[in-house]
This record gives structure tokens, C-alpha cells and sequence, in this order.
């Protein structure tokens, strides 16, 4: 990392429109051939988008046991009965499950074989706070409080040539992203993504001024503290700026993605895929799992804010991945998505549910074994509940973490969680 500092605080950035373009394709070669990394693993270009249902999503009204006594028991209002359109999912082994039935998109997903379930997902010592909670998903350490996210640490372990290795849609930057030497940005769209210079000149004078600041960034300077990683943090962002703009063009979609933010983060990161400037990781997230009160809507169970949360996850996600068939990419990314807890298993006095402990992941991608249950579903039943009366997970979150580093991106699990944690139960 730091000869490529060096490198770029020595380039001489000339204030012409024809110079920048053949800059950009050398950086984004020099970002492809980072990928060799995973050569051995048969695709270079593997891309890992993590998917973040923030709140504590209710596992069991996503993925139904419609056929477990103790579920109808502890849920009186929210239970969805098997003849209320649940999707069911076939070649299941054990509990009896179906999707909730908003889900079309990934009931259509499971039926082409490019849906998996990890169930059961926890870790030791749960704990219920959403903020303490999510750091400790975030970190992949429940017992201490970690100031390294994982993915950081995976991208500090591998470090990439290309000028932005891994991007947050939308809001603020995960501390799954954060590390020691800094972050990976965030950004709303790839429109707003770029220096703001004056729109009455935009037109024609816009690349000339990208390239004077990015000179004025480029002269050594180093007055202050920290004024280096500053420089370098600008010119890096500018530079990954004009590539995202520059590599828009590549993306021609006919996909329709619903409304809503989640599904334009989502195509954002589709557009910035077909690109090819060599991000390997991407993050966003969709909330509102926090269903204390109102999860169903009165008199009608499949109704509410939790069926329209996940209609949200399952069409967009779809359409996302429709979108990298199309454009021939479906086999390079893989979609992990999870959720901080799930909620306990009894409903509360509010048409609701309080937060929980054990819950489900969803791996999403054309390189799975196709129909895949990983995992075993926590029983429900009131004697193999913990002390408070909530589910027991049966596979450590870390192990999925631990597949999806191994087995997607090639990297050693165990350097990056600080611990083994391959599991066989779940290798993809």
C-alpha cells in the first residue's frame, strides 16, 4: 500500500481530457489482475455484496416451521398457517419450512437453485442489544469488544491494486469495513459520488478540473500531522470517482427493480459491478427489523411492516441477481445476508416480538450447490430453550464467515476472524 502512495504522489496528474482515460485503464488492469489471488479457485473475479437486515429480522415468520406444534403455541396472532399461501421449500431435511409468503422473488430464487439457507445462526452468550449485538457480528468476536471489522481485516490481508477495493451503499460505513489504517467509503449513488465543480461548466471543463486538483493532491507537502493519509484518502477517492463515472457506460440493463432505496443501492452496486474498476466487496443495508409493536397488521397476519421488509429483500434481491444474469456476471458474485439477532420465540402483547437470539443467513449467488439447507434449525421446544426462553443456535455465525473467506474469496479464515472456525456443516 504504501509503494503505491509513493507512486502516486510522484505522478505528474497533467490538466488534459486525453491523458486521464489511459491512467484509468491501467489502474483498472493493475485491479483485475489482483484478482489472481483467486485464479486457482477458477474465477479471479469473485465479488462478495453482504446484505444487512438491521433491527433483528423475525426468523421464524421469514422462514415459516409451519408444521411445528410449538410455533402455533407461542404465537397466537403472528403464526402463519399452512394454508395462508406459505412457499413452501422442497428436498428439506427435518423441520419443515416455507418462505413467508412476500418472498416470491426468493421462492423463484430457491426453485432455480440459486438460493441457499444457513439456519440456526448464533453465537455464545447471546446478547440482545442491537448496538453491542452488531459489533459483535460486525467484528466476528462476541467475547471482547474488537475495533477491526472483518471484511477490513480480510482487505488489509489482501490487499487489492485497485484504487477502491470495497464500497458501503447508502448510509453510514459498517464497522464490518472499518480498520485500523481507515475505511472503505460510503457513498449515497455513483451520481453524487465525484467532485462537485460549477454545472454551468460541467460540460467542458470538468475533466480539466479533476485533474488540477488531483496535481494540487499529488505535490508533497506534509506540513501537519496526518496530512498524507488525508491527500491520499482525496486522491484515492477522486480517482475511484472518475472511474465509477467513466465506467457507467458499461451497464445496460432492462431489469426493472422495484421502488424503494434498498433496490437502488442494489442497482447502484449492479452498475459499478459492470464497471470492472475491481472492488471485491460491497455492503448496504436495509432496516426497520425492530418490530416491537405492529409486525402484522391487525386482522390480517400477512400484512404489516415485517411481510413488506421482506417483499423489499426478496424482489430486489432478485432483481439484483437477474441483473448480473443479464449482464453474465451471476456466477462472479455471491450475496450474504444477516440479520444482528432474531426475535424470541413467544409474540409479545403488541402484535409484535421482542429480540431473540438464534436466526437464519441467506446465501444468494450461481456458483451454489443448488436448494441448500445448511445447518439445523433450533428446537422450539420449551425444555431446549435457554434460561430466558429463547431459541439455542446450532452453527456459529464465524463459520459461515469462515466458508464464505475459504471457499468464495480464497483468503485464510483463520488469520482473519483470529480463530478456526471452518466448520463442515457449511462449506460452499
Amino acid at each position: 500500500m504504501q509503494d503505491r502512495r509513493n507512486f502516486l504522489k510522484q505522478l505528474t496528474m497533467l490538466s488534459t481530457c486525453t491523458w486521464a482515460p489511459s491512467f484509468l485503464v491501467r489502474s483498472v488492469k493493475a485491479a483485475k489482475a489482483s484478482g489472481m489471488a483467486r485464479a486457482a479457485m477458477g474465477n479471479p473475479n469473485r465479488i462478495l455484496v453482504v446484505v444487512e437486515m438491521a433491527g433483528g429480522c423475525d426468523g421464524l415468520n421469514t422462514l415459516v416451521p409451519y408444521t411445528n406444534d410449538f410455533y402455533y403455541q407461542a404465537r397466537s396472532s403472528l403464526a402463519l398457517a399452512e394454508n395462508q399461501g406459505l412457499l413452501k421449500l422442497n428436498n428439506t431435511v427435518g423441520e419443515a419450512l416455507a418462505f413467508h409468503p412476500s418472498m416470491n422473488g426468493f421462492k423463484e430464487l430457491w426453485e432455480e437453485g440459486n438460493l441457499s439457507v444457513v439456519q440456526g445462526v448464533g453465537y455464545p452468550n447471546p446478547n440482545r442489544s442491537h448496538f453491542r449485538s452488531r459489533d459483535i457480528w460486525h467484528t466476528a468476536e462476541p467475547e471482547n469488544v474488537a475495533s477491526d471489522g472483518w471484511l477490513s481485516n480480510y482487505l488489509e490481508e489482501n490487499p487489492s491494486e485497485a484504487t477502491l477495493a470495497a464500497l458501503n451503499l447508502g448510509g453510514r460505513v459498517p464497522r464490518a469495513l472499518v480498520g485500523e489504517s481507515g475505511s472503505s467509503p460510503s457513498i449515497q449513488s455513483i451520481d453524487t459520488y465525484q467532485l462537485q465543480t460549477d454545472p454551468k461548466y460541467r460540460a467542458t471543463d470538468e475533466a480539466n478540473k479533476n485533474a488540477a486538483f488531483q496535481q494540487i493532491l499529488s505535490e508533497p507537502h506534509n506540513q501537519y500531522p496526518l496530512e498524507e493519509y488525508v491527500k491520499q484518502t482525496l486522491l484515492d477517492a477522486t480517482l475511484s470517482s472518475i472511474q465509477l463515472l467513466d465506467g457507467q457506460d458499461n451497464y445496460q440493463s432492462s431489469i426493472e427493480y422495484p421502488n424503494g432505496a434498498f433496490a437502488n443501492n442494489l442497482r447502484s452496486i449492479a452498475q459499478i459491478i459492470a464497471a470492472e474498476i475491481g472492488i471485491t466487496v460491497f455492503y448496504t443495508t436495509i432496516g426497520g427489523f425492530d418490530n416491537h409493536s405492529g409486525q402484522i397488521q391487525a386482522g390480517n397476519n400477512l400484512l404489516g411492516v415485517h411481510a413488506n421488509l421482506l417483499e423489499d429483500v426478496s424482489s430486489g434481491l432478485q432483481s439484483f441477481y437477474a441483473d448480473l444474469v443479464e449482464m453474465g456476471r451471476e456466477q462472479d458474485v455471491l450475496i450474504l445476508s444477516f440479520s444482528e439477532f432474531g426475535r424470541r420465540l413467544r409474540q409479545n402483547g403488541s402484535l409484535g416480538t421482542d429480540h431473540g437470539t438464534a436466526n437464519q443467513m441467506f446465501l444468494l449467488g450461481g456458483g451454489l450447490t443448488p436448494q441448500t439447507i445448511y445447518g439445523e434449525h433450533p428446537s422450539l421446544a420449551a425444555d431446549d430453550l435457554d434460561i430466558i426462553g429463547d431459541m439455542i443456535h446450532t452453527l456459529d455465525f464465524r463459520s459461515v464467515y469462515a466458508a464464505v473467506l475459504a471457499d468464495w474469496l480464497g483468503a485464510d479464515p483463520a488469520v482473519v476472524l483470529g480463530g478456526d472456525f471452518l466448520d463442515s456443516r457449511i462449506r460452499l
